[in-house]
């Protein structure tokens, strides 16, 4: 475990060395033209100005990018230049200097609150009071959670992507309100809504009729008038709290009982002549026509405990009950947030929520577990005091938090085998314990770190890893001469996507015998021994650059080779005269890949394999449904496939035909040659 650098240069000295890099990348790179010999360079930089004004329009966004500071930005841009063009010195100079400033960079979050007091809590940074400016914080996304008592809480998805401070906006916390459901019986009873101020006077807050459920109400005491035609006025009293459902209830009967609830909605239940308890109602609710003497009342609400009382029944008089369930709000809160809470296997809320949230308790002993899908359970015990009037669990699970960077970075992190992302990458909320993480990037050797989180801190790891060049088997690669070697599994090696041009084959030999010189055209009238030096010559340059794995060497393909990479090419995705008479050779690659992404198996040039013409190559051509020549069976001659530019014939195109001519011949300007890279 190696811990990340603090206090590193200053942004400008960053931003010059970034712009000495860009200058020095212009004319051929500050580590390319020194260390690497510059990759052929192909037409399509010349035949597409389109890309290469793409390129250029990225070039320029990535250095505002870097002008401004915003590295993640100037850091994509670079990539998706090098993803158009692989060898761009621009980006090629410039991204390890972005990588190891993101590796030191730290930003900042500046909140304010309105009113101000308000907690901050960021995962892995703690909690602070608003307003407040949040340092030390690695690029990328952080969840802001904010929360004030009597308030509701505010949840944001912040980026930071430079070391400028993110400002968040005045955030304006929204008051928690409550609301009061207004009943009667029977319902349609007009009512007024007043509001107990200053000096017990009173103020107007709405007039309606029952039912009603009045909401966002601010917390206060208020008076609600009832009024029924032939009735006297009659008057309640209810206190309204923040996050509560408080009810108030009026009854208007001429005898029987009359039995109201806080909270409403009650099941009433009263013992007939059997003494069975019956069902009469939910509250509020009149109950006439009961005998007279002594009734047994029970309430029953959802799952609480329920109240059972007993009342005198006289006749002509309508008795009148009220009933009450002592009880607080209870909000849950956790470290991380965002975890379910249980109540005996049950789950809390509505099935959704999650922490922070309140629910509603009667007074007593409880016992809570919240979950957390990485860290597990954690279980708190609390008693609810109806007269404290709220109370709080809070559950704290044990958790710290990792970061994983890498040079170069992009690197994949891997653990138990699963990929985990791309450094640099954090991972804030991990429960404590020992990790191992594995650090993969094509052509590096892999790096593996590991380490023991304490509850409460954090890892950083730090990994720099080793270029390697050597291919790896399963994954195509480009070499040094910059031939895309294609990875074909039936056959165990790699075969070259293209046809060799002339200027690769003029780097290895020096010489281009082509009768159609172009540097992105196949290279032609070449014989065989010429193309089996170049296939020699090209091992011992990779071979000595490390960049061929133990036991492989370049050639040419077989016959049985070369009948297995053409795959299904057709003949109007080649290059011949069949359809329209051609004049020359044409830039390989210019029609589309077969499906294992081999360009111009078919048409361009015959390719020259390393059979000679045989019984056995006559018997492959007669299985294939083709007309061999026996008369070149044993006149020293090699074979060729896949038809060439100039033929209009479908028996020359056919794909199971095979042509042959002297390895020694070199006057064929339709004849060029592909490599492979197979095991000895």
């Amino acid at each position: 475990m190696i811990q990340s650098p603090k206090g590193g240069a200053p942004r400008w000295v960053w931003i010059l060395l970034l712009v000495i890099a860009l200058l020095a990348g212009t004319g051929g790179g500050l580590f390319i033209g020194l260390k690497r010999e510059a990759p052929v360079i192909e037409p399509v930089t010349q035949e597409d100005p389109k890309l290469q004004e793409e390129i250029a329009r990225k070039l320029g966004e990535a250095r505002i990018a870097v002008g401004e500071g915003d590295w993640l930005l100037a850091r994509s841009l670079f990539e998706e230049v090098r993803e158009l063009d692989p060898d761009n010195p621009d980006a090629l100079a410039s991204l390890p200097l972005i990588d190891r400033r993101l590796d030191e960079a730290e930003g900042s979050i500046v909140v304010t609150t309105e009113p101000p007091g308000a907690e901050v809590s960021i995962p892995g940074a703690g909690v602070f009071q608003s307003p407040a400016t949040i340092s030390g914080l690695p690029l990328g996304e952080h969840q802001v959670t904010i929360a004030m008592e009597g308030y509701e809480s505010v949840e944001r998805k912040i980026s930071i992507s430079s070391e400028s401070p993110v400002v968040m906006d005045s955030i304006e916390l929204a008051r928690s309100a409550g609301q009061l459901e207004v009943v009667s019986d029977p319902v349609g009873a007009e009512y007024k809504l007043l509001k107990t101020i200053k000096n017990d006077q009173k103020e107007l807050v709405q007039i309606g009729s029952t039912p009603a459920l009045i909401e966002k109400l601010d917390p206060g005491e208020y008076e609600v008038l009832f009024a029924v035609e032939g009735w006297p006025e009659y008057s309640e009293t209810v206190q309204v709290e923040n996050n509560r459902n408080a009810s108030v209830s009026a009854v208007f009967s001429q005898g029987g009982l009359s039995v109201k609830s806080d909270p409403t909605g009650a099941e009433v239940w009263i013992e007939n002549e059997e003494g069975v308890p019956e069902l009469r109602g939910t509250t509020p609710v009149s109950v006439r026509d009961l005998p007279v003497g002594r009734q047994k009342v029970e309430l029953r609400y959802q799952d609480w405990p329920p109240i059972t009382r007993s009342v005198e029944i006289v006749q002509g008089v309508t008795e009148k009950m009220e009933f009450s369930w002592e009880r607080a709000w209870v909000k849950f809160t956790s470290d991380p947030p965002g975890v379910p809470v249980f109540k005996e296997g049950k789950r809390l809320g509505d099935g959704r929520q999650v922490t922070p949230f309140e629910v509603e308790f009667l007074e007593g002993d409880y016992a809570f577990r919240a979950q957390h899908p990485q860290l597990g359970v954690v279980e708190e015990k609390i008693y609810v005091d109806a007269d404290a009037g709220s109370a709080e669990v809070a559950f704290r699970f044990p958790y710290g938090s990792v970061r994983l960077t890498s040079e170069p970075s992009g690197a994949a992190v891997i653990a138990n085998g699963t990929p985990l992302g791309r450094t640099p990458l954090q991972l804030p909320v991990l429960p404590p314990g020992s990790y191992t993480y594995e650090l993969r990037k094509d052509q590096y050797r892999s790096s593996s770190v590991s380490g023991v989180l304490e509850p409460g801190g954090s890892l950083n790891f730090t990994a720099s890893l080793i270029y390697d060049p050597q291919p790896t088997t399963s994954r195509s690669f480009t070499n040094g001469l910059g031939q895309k070697m294609v990875w074909i599994a039936e056959l165990g090696g790699w075969v070259a996507a293209y046809e060799t041009t002339q200027a690769q084959y003029e780097r290895i030999t020096g010489k281009n015998p082509s009768y159609f010189p172009a540097p992105n055209h196949p290279v032609e009238s070449v014989n065989w021994y010429d193309a089996a030096r170049f296939c020699e010559a090209l091992t011992v340059q990779e071979r000595g650059a490390g960049r061929i794995p133990e036991g492989f060497r370049y050639r040419l393909p077989t016959d049985s080779e070369w009948s297995r990479f053409v795959g299904g090419q057709k003949l109007d995705g080649a290059v011949t005269s069949l359809f329209e008479l051609k004049k020359s050779t044409a830039p390989v690659g210019s029609l589309k890949a077969n499906e294992f992404g081999i360009y111009d198996a078919r048409g361009n040039v015959w390719e020259w394999v390393s059979d000679w013409y045989s019984q056995t190559i006559v018997r492959r051509i007669r299985k294939d449904g083709a007309t061999p020549n026996t008369d070149w069976v044993g006149t020293d001659r090699k074979v060729l496939r896949g038809g060439a530019w100039n033929r209009s014939d479908q028996y020359d195109l056919a794909v199971g035909n095979r042509m042959a001519a002297r390895p020694s011949a070199e006057d064929r300007y339709d004849v060029g040659f592909r490599v492979v890279l197979m095991q000895d």
